[in-house]
């Protein structure tokens, strides 16, 4: 029955493959202004100018873009290429955003007729919709680009009016609405970890002809009854669960979304009068769930690439944050009208089956159907709220009738949080998941709410603010190199410049709210082991999720870390093993801030400390001996054995074997026992100038292939000036 089940599997998704090929070209291919990718804080997303957020891609790794990762990390992709592409790829975030967008559904209008006279025809129903599992319906097929603009507070011209990234889409509509989407994103720590997504709907007129996709010149003014916002979203809150507890072929659980409900693993959240609503996975991916049928695969595979690693330790959904009111009286909360959640498969609406993959009008559904959907409040308790669902969730407002030129406004939140890292890398030894997960997106949630307070009904150079936060002190840009002396003492040197004491910040108000050196109070130094595994072809990416404090620097020590000479600050970290890689970033901190007035003329005294972010930490570097001018060589691990930590370089570099004790300039060939030569590399200065006695062999061949388990000869011949030898030894790869 599996084997039967796998081969219809594998041909659904060849057919899928097929198709997404014909008919999403659009989508996967992106046209120049038609999608910009949020990277700035945690929380990453693709942003459409037809109302996408995510990515239609998504469902079958058809795109390498951002679709919700938390914590936003370099090095991160997206295979793409078919489900089967992603078959043991680890390089996968906590959350997708796979299915996110609006719908505004209308009844009794007039919409355009048949071309090219587009005379007004009476409509019973209209829906546009953007983010269903359908194309966007109801869009001009020639829209203006969306806008991406970087206000980074390192960078010169840094303005603490506007967010560090914001972007601005417009775009027309089948139902005479215009919507104009802003989102706003920040890296200081504590608003790190939301969008803010800014909306605003007015009836314009302009309409675009679902027969044509263009927008009708000249259509008749109409005053719109009946109207429903309505946000809509599938999420998934991790991609890591099933791809280390189940089978390595099926690459459907890499993504850890499916059509499969025996590995759905979702619970929902309902917080603060219904304003909040977010998703966690089912013990944050200690073990499989009970009802999953698939095989368990041995422990050693993915202990050796994540140790003990939580899974799936993040909570990810959504935050209303204001909403227009519906009729004269000012609405006292922004909670939703109507609020559905939804399981992807399972549910039902008027006496039907509900499948959320055909939930779409080219599955043959009846606009009048999406507008009660809009209107009918459910949470589906018929699946109840036990971990087995994959939720969709939709917030509603309506009904609104607009008038022509009426405008309504919005502001929700894409929101997510998660337990300390720490306690995550060390697989939660305590139990503190969910509850420590729950706190933290509560408090991002009152983060985002302090942020709207602060900026919401002000403009800055024509931009509607819809949030607005206090800046820290700018990061200073830090680098890590290699200042080991000898083969003896490991040492890595961390250098940060001073752009934060010559930086001066206003407030809201035109005050001065930051002074440089006389409101900074320090730095701290934080170093980082949390790489992320990618693949077994690629070497793990830092991730920094987790972070150490090593030092702190007061204002009153400054002078014993600045060097003259190089004109920045430094620091020598000693407590380092040779081989090991390590990521550093340097913070500036402001304990106790000054007054600040925000720019809708808020004041806000008794602000918490402000500290700078780790967007300015350094690559990942390794202590690595000096050159020696004798040929003492030898290879650690001697013997490697894989999943040993005792015997690796462990899940930061699962594959890493080293050449220590080298001449500054080496030619190194590895060899079978038969002769057969298997690698051969060239060892000196790296490009900027730096030498060492140590050199790095990933286990691959000339050719790029992960050699086979067994025993190696190696054969060194210095190549350094005045020192003519060679060494011969051996080596033993156990795996």
């Amino acid at each position: 029955m599996l084997l039967h089940r796998n081969n219809i599997l594998r041909f659904y998704s060849l057919i899928c493959l097929l198709l997404v090929g014909i008919f999403f070209v659009d989508e996967v291919i992106a046209q120049p202004g038609n999608e910009v990718v949020h990277r700035r804080g945690r929380l990453w997303d693709t942003l459409h100018n037809d109302g996408w957020i995510g990515s239609l891609g998504a469902w079958d790794f058809l795109t390498s873009q951002p679709i919700g990762l938390y914590p936003g990390f370099n090095g991160f992709f997206h295979p793409v290429g078919g489900m089967h592409a992603a078959t043991n790829t680890f390089a996968n975030a906590n959350m997708h955003n796979f299915r996110s967008g609006l719908l505004i559904v209308t009844k009794d209008l007039r919409i355009p007729g048949t071309p090219p006279a587009y005379s007004p025809v009476n409509a019973e129903y209209e829906v546009y919709f953007a983010g269903l599992q359908d194309h966007t319906f109801g869009v001009a097929q020639n829209r203006d680009p969306i806008e991406l603009y970087q206000n980074y507070i390192e960078e010169p011209g840094y303005d603490p009016l506007l967010p560090e990234e914001y972007t601005i889409a417009t775009w027309h509509t089948n139902t005479g609405i215009t919507v104009t989407r802003r989102s706003s994103v920040w890296s200081f720590p504590g608003y790190s970890d939301f969008i803010i997504y800014d909306y605003e709907f007015e009836n314009t007129g302009k309409i675009v002809s679902t027969l044509t996709a263009e927008v009708v010149d000249g259509f008749p003014q109409q005053t719109l009854h009946d109207v429903y916002f309505v946000f809509h979203s599938g999420i998934s809150v991790s991609t890591r669960g099933q791809i280390n507890f189940h089978s390595d072929f099926w690459a459907t659980q890499a993504g850890a979304f499916g059509w499969q409900p025996s590995t759905y693993r979702n619970y929902y959240h309902i917080y603060d009068n219904e304003t909040l609503v977010f998703s966690t996975h089912y013990n944050g991916g200690r073990e499989p769930t009970p009802w999953d049928t698939y095989p368990l695969k041995n422990p050693a595979s993915w202990q050796q690439r994540f140790g003990t690693e939580l899974h799936d330790p993040a909570a990810f959904g959504w935050l209303a944050l204001y909403a227009d009111p519906s009729t004269g009286t000012p609405r006292q909360s922004p909670r939703p009208d109507v609020l559905r959640i939804d399981s992807h498969k399972g549910g039902s609406f008027q006496g039907r089956d509900l499948d959320m993959e055909f939930f779409r009008l080219s599955s043959g559904v009846a606009k009048k159907t999406f507008h009660d959907f809009a209107q009918s409040p459910d949470l589906q308790p018929g699946l109840g709220n036990e971990g087995n669902r994959l939720n969709f969730y939709t917030l509603s407002y309506g009904p609104y009738t607009l008038t022509p030129g009426q405008k309504v406004r919005f502001v929700i939140a894409e929101i997510a949080g998660v337990m300390d890292y720490h306690d995550v890398i060390a697989g939660d030894p305590d139990g503190n998941f969910p509850d420590s997960t729950i706190a933290a997106i509560s408090r991002n949630a009152a983060n985002a709410r302090n942020a709207v307070a602060w900026g919401f009904g002000a403009t800055h150079n024509g931009f509607p603010i819809a949030a607005h936060v206090p800046p820290p002190p700018p990061s200073p840009v830090s680098d890590a190199v290699n200042a080991s002396i000898g083969t003896d003492k490991a040492a890595i040197a961390v250098t940060w410049d001073n752009v934060a004491e010559i930086t001066a910040i206003n407030d809201g108000a035109g005050n001065l709210f930051y002074d440089g050196i006389n409101d900074l109070d320090g730095y701290r130094v934080y170093r980082s082991t949390d790489f992320q595994f990618t693949t077994n072809e690629e070497p793990p990416v830092l991730r920094g999720a987790a972070w150490d404090l090593l030092i702190e620097v007061p204002r009153s020590e400054f002078q014993n870390y600045w060097d003259p000479e190089l004109e920045r600050y430094r620091y020598v970290d000693e407590n380092v093993d040779f081989g090991r890689r390590y990521g550093y970033y340097v913070s500036a901190y402001r304990k106790q801030p000054r007054s600040w007035t925000s720019i809708n003329g808020t004041v806000v005294d008794n602000l918490p400390e402000l500290s700078s972010g780790d967007l300015t930490r350094t690559a990942p570097t390794s202590a690595a001996p000096g050159p020696v001018m004798d040929m003492d060589i030898y290879v650690a691990p001697n013997p490697f054995v894989m999943y040993d930590e005792t015997r690796s370089f462990g899940s930061s570099d699962p594959y890493k074997i080293e050449f220590r004790n080298l001449p500054e300039r080496a030619t190194i060939r590895i060899y079978t026992t038969m002769g057969e030569l298997v690698r051969l590399i060239e060892h000196g200065p790296d490009q900027r100038g730096n030498v060492f006695g140590s050199l790095t062999w990933d286990q691959r061949s000339n050719s790029g292939l992960l050699v086979a388990p067994g025993l190696y000869v190696y054969h060194v011949q210095s190549q350094t000036e005045g020192l003519d030898a060679t060494f011969t030894g051996k080596l033993m790869i156990i795996r």
